[in-house]
């Protein structure tokens, strides 16, 4: 009788696997409201929407044939933090208006109903779009925008976020205060503790959130046995007593910590852009005054790599050589506050050659750089340079030594923020 019971439930089984392809009872994620044949739908009703860890969880897993597809009111609002997982998971951001039209909150783009966001847009094709009117920003402030890669060696004592810090500080003169890799951020900032956390989710990149007075931003580490590559993107409001001419003097400010970024580390690219946003640093569902790219850096691997001399960039009257002696990277100056930068970074990047630098940006970097990096043995350099650091570049508070903390600890706090 027994026998016959288990003959039961197998053939049970098979059947239900027949059908559906997984054993069991597909269990619904405890954040999504509806699931279409394009989209899984998540209904935001906050004010402020952020990067919950549910809603991290969501984004992380792997979905072949739906879009994930957050829904709110066009008054929400997303983090820096939420945006940035948006966009990496190839999610979209459904705002509704007071009239109950939809459009896409980061782009605009109208849309008939959610199921019609589930088609991203390089796959919408070349129709014409009449885009709604939107709303203008209002009570905006002035803040510059960096993107940065930086390539660092496989080394006990190397740390994450110096970059961030030399950012915060030259533009707004403050500092990060805190990290996380979901909202609320948590944990205080603490170079070594986040970067003990990227060494514990190797192999798989990750990103980790970082907020102060003045800044939001993704910082995301990628640790192999090359080394780690830090990709920094981070917004920081800038802040002067002089009124009138704060954006041209942060732009300076953050020229000469770009030049001591090369100094210290050895950054591939970086993108510097002017913008009016949120006092929050938030992004709304509102149409902003157009970005406008103010400065642009080569790092030395790029210098290298590409065989660039001044003379041959559009700038080169302008640029200023930086980094170290054996190692120099390009600064080029590209806008201003009374000037549009576009035509000089395009005409910048294709003195470069697009084809060539696209190779030079492909993910993962130390994989595409691993050649020059061994050939030339560039993360190595700087020591021979006598490439000075500051003591904060190798300050390690309550690092490995010290026995109130060790490797168990770092683990917990990462579970914890996870």
């Amino acid at each position: 009788m027994r026998v016959g019971c288990e003959s039961a439930a197998v053939r049970t089984a098979s059947a239900s696997v027949e059908q559906t392809g997984r054993v069991g009872t597909p269990i619904r994620h405890p954040l999504v409201d509806a699931v279409t044949s394009r989209v899984v739908r998540v209904d935001g009703r906050g004010r402020v929407l952020r990067l919950s860890p549910p809603l991290a969880d969501l984004l992380r897993r792997r979905r072949h044939r739906r879009r994930v597809v957050l829904v709110s009111s066009e008054r929400s609002r997303l983090t820096v933090g939420l945006r940035s997982a948006l966009v990496e998971a190839g999610a979209a951001w459904v705002v509704h208006d007071d009239r109950g039209d939809l459009r896409d909150g980061l782009t605009g783009r109208p849309y008939v109903d959610v199921d019609d966001a589930g088609t991203p847009v390089e796959e919408v094709g070349t129709e014409v779009v009449e885009f709604p009117e939107i709303s203008q920003a209002i009570d905006t402030r002035i803040q510059l925008t960096v993107d940065l890669t930086i390539l660092h060696r496989a080394a006990h004592d190397t740390s994450l976020g110096g970059a961030v810090e030399l950012i915060a500080e030259a533009v707004s003169g403050s500092l990060p205060v805190s990290w996380g890799v979901t909202e609320p951020l948590l944990h205080p900032w603490d170079r070594w503790v986040m970067t003990q956390h990227a060494r514990h989710a190797a192999p798989e990149p990750l990103r980790i959130l970082a907020e102060g007075p003045h800044l939001s931003g993704t910082v995301t580490a990628r640790v192999t046995e090359h080394g780690i590559e830090e990709t920094v993107s981070v917004t920081v409001d800038v802040v002067d007593d002089v009124e009138g001419d704060s954006l041209d003097a942060g732009i300076t400010r953050l020229t000469d910590a770009l030049a001591e970024i090369a100094r210290r580390s050895l950054p591939t690219f970086a993108l510097v852009v002017a913008r009016e946003g949120e006092a929050d640093r938030c992004v709304c569902a509102v149409t902003y005054p157009p970005p406008n790219p103010v400065a642009l850096l080569i790092g030395a691997p790029s210098v290298r790599r590409l065989g660039l001399e001044l003379a041959t960039l559009p700038t080169g009257d302008d640029a200023k050589v930086v980094g170290r002696p054996s190692l120099p990277a390009f600064v080029l100056p590209l806008g201003d506050a009374r000037t549009a930068g576009w035509d000089a970074l395009h005409q910048t990047l294709e003195a470069v050659g697009p084809e060539r630098l696209a190779t030079l940006v492909s993910s993962p970097l130390l994989q595409a750089w691993e050649e020059d990096l061994h050939e030339f043995d560039l993360l190595h350099q700087g020591d021979a340079d006598g490439a000075e650091t500051s003591p904060a570049d190798h300050e390690t508070p309550d690092g490995p030594d010290d026995p109130s903390t060790d490797d168990g600890e770092a683990k917990e706090g990462r579970d914890s923020a996870s």
